[in-house]
């Protein structure tokens, strides 16, 4: 059964005289909550007895004002005999002119266990609020039958709180559930009417296991699938469009909580919670700023990530900032606009905290002409934590900065969303530093020879032995293990002889030709794809992530 809005001429014969009006014994919370008051003995004590018609109506000394998309909720405990605990009759809720039938049990979600209490939440339109009701109109007129306790509903408050679709339930608290929420085909469906319709953030938590959300139906759908260790689950705001309906969503266990609501304002630039395989697919049309859209990685909470429009996007916020941290004979100073210029930066960044106070406290000290873009940059970064002050001292604070770029295709964004984010694990976990030191370490002489070379090539400060070891440890687990062997022994030797031909001297003698008449290098080959399976292991023991994926979700669009 689909839990909809009944017609809104249902009466009910269950009239009370208006001469009566006493404040309700129970709560009504909102914002500037107004006094309500019962029309009735019953009403005011929040009693529905189903002993007959009854009807409880109630009104308000300040009707409120209706701003915004809101649910008003109804807590109540039904006080029902028999084995069965059916209520004998129908239960109405009415806000204005809209009816609502209240549920009286939970079958329609496929739960038979009969909760101790109920809150239901049902979407209200702007305007005031003038008026409830509550009304039982029985089944069965007939008297009640003997020795049989009375049956009643008890009401235990009212609210006004923002507007929300689904279910939840926890043992000691009411069982929560809005209208617009049934089963089809063993998933939970949340499909509003028209006009109660508005995208917002889904949470959903599982006993764990495998979970699936689809937003729509046929052309332009979306579906997200994690096979991960389930629990809490967040698509958030912003992913979903307004039109995305029904939302469907099934899980390999149990689910206790599915919840479709607005997050409340979150003003550009605060970071979005959301996972990188939700950052990677995100809507660029449903970005808060046209020149990046800026998220906090959900379940490390202390690394942001940026998505930048373009590389000319992402140059003038972090370009500066590659060459201080990063760039052999930069590291460490403040290059100018006209020394850089030509020069290439990143197509895609990651900076610890530690970094980038060094940077911006460099620029403080010396008076340095930063960019309109870096300046809005340090203003997120002492925002959201990264950076902190200790009198006029810039300093760090905790966390990580990784960036992508739209202008990458979609193959290189994954590539590099999984390179930059094991960055941005190695900077905040002890641990996993402590781990790639040692396998750095024990890498065979002629495999770290030639990985120094290439991160030379590519204009690493091969001084900074720390640099070395997280690039080291990122290159390895950007890409499936399966792709490892190749990558190192063929694809990344051919990129720098094409160049520098006098490298070759950083190989080994050893040369094979590919099945394609490429040159490879067996023994590189088979040293890195060993560091492959062990850096792999290594997080999905810690995570559940695995080389080539720091996402826990998967995104499919029609």
């Amino acid at each position: 059964m689909k839990f909809q809005w009944l017609i809104p001429a249902f009466m009910c014969c269950g009239f009370v005289s208006c001469s009566y009006k006493q404040a309700a014994a129970f709560a009504f919370y909102a914002d500037n909550a107004p006094v309500l008051y019962g029309l009735s003995k019953n009403a005011a004590a929040g009693v529905l007895p189903f002993s007959g018609e009854a009807k409880l109506e109630y009104v308000f000394e300040t009707p409120p004002e209706i701003r915004g998309d809101l649910s008003f909720e109804l807590d109540y405990t039904l006080n029902l005999s028999g084995p069965e605990k059916d209520v004998p009759g129908a239960l109405v809720l009415k806000l204005g002119d809209l009816s609502w039938e209240l549920p009286g049990n939970l079958s329609f979600l496929g739960i038979r266990d009969f909760p101790e209490s109920f809150r239901y939440a049902v979407p209200v339109p702007e305007g005031k609020l003038d008026r409830i009701s509550i009304s039982f109109v029985p089944k069965d007129p007939g008297p009640a039958k003997a020795g049989q306790a009375p049956q009643q509903m008890q009401i235990r408050g009212m609210a006004l709180a923002g507007r929300w679709y689904g279910f939840s339930g926890s043992p000691g608290f009411p069982f929560s559930v809005s209208p617009f929420v049934f089963l089809r085909d063993s998933g939970l469906v949340i499909d509003p009417a028209e006009e109660f319709r508005k995208a917002g953030e889904l949470r959903i938590r599982t006993q764990g296991g495998s979970i699936k959300a689809e937003a729509g139906e046929g052309k332009g759908s979306v579906r997200i699938e994690s096979s991960g260790k389930g629990g809490n689950f967040l698509v958030p705001e912003g992913f979903f469009s307004a039109g995305s309906f029904p939302v469907t969503v099934s899980a390999g266990s149990p689910l206790q909580e599915v919840r479709l609501a607005a997050s409340g304002d979150r003003p550009f630039p605060e970071p979005i919670p959301a996972d990188p395989g939700m950052i990677l697919a995100w809507p660029q049309e449903a970005w808060r700023n046209p020149g990046f859209e800026i998220f906090r990685w959900e379940g490390f909470d202390s690394i942001l990530i940026f998505d930048m429009a373009d590389y000319a996007v992402q140059d003038r916020y972090l370009k500066r900032l590659a060459f201080f941290v990063e760039k052999k004979g930069f590291r460490g100073r403040l290059a100018g606009d006209e020394e850089i210029a030509a020069l290439h930066g990143w197509n895609a960044h990651d900076y610890r905290a530690a970094s980038l106070a060094d940077f911006f406290e460099a620029a403080r000290k010396n008076n340095f002409p930063l960019l309109r873009e870096e300046r809005e940059l340090e203003a997120i970064l002492f925002q959201t934590g990264i950076l902190r002050r200790e009198g006029e001292t810039i300093t760090s604070g905790e966390g990580a900065v990784i960036s992508v770029s739209r202008q990458s295709d979609r193959s290189l964004r994954s590539r590099f969303m999984a390179h930059e984010g094991f960055h941005g694990l190695f900077f905040i976990d002890s641990d996993f530093r402590e781990f790639s030191r040692r396998r750095w370490n024990s890498l065979p002489d002629a495999a770290r020879r030639f990985i120094r070379s290439y991160f030379d090539f590519q204009a690493y400060d091969v001084t900074d032995t720390e640099l070395l070891v997280n690039e080291f440890m990122a290159y390895v687990l950007q890409q499936p293990v399966s792709q490892a062997g190749r990558y190192f022994g063929e694809h990344l030797p051919g990129q720098m002889l094409a160049v520098s031909a006098w490298r070759r001297a950083a190989l080994p003698e050893t040369e094979e030709l590919s099945a394609e008449g490429n040159s490879s290098w067996p023994e590189i080959s088979a040293a890195f794809a060993i560091e492959a399976e062990a850096f792999s292991a290594y997080v999905n023991r810690r995570w559940g992530l695995a080389a080539g994926r720091v996402s826990t979700v998967s995104v499919f669009r029609d």
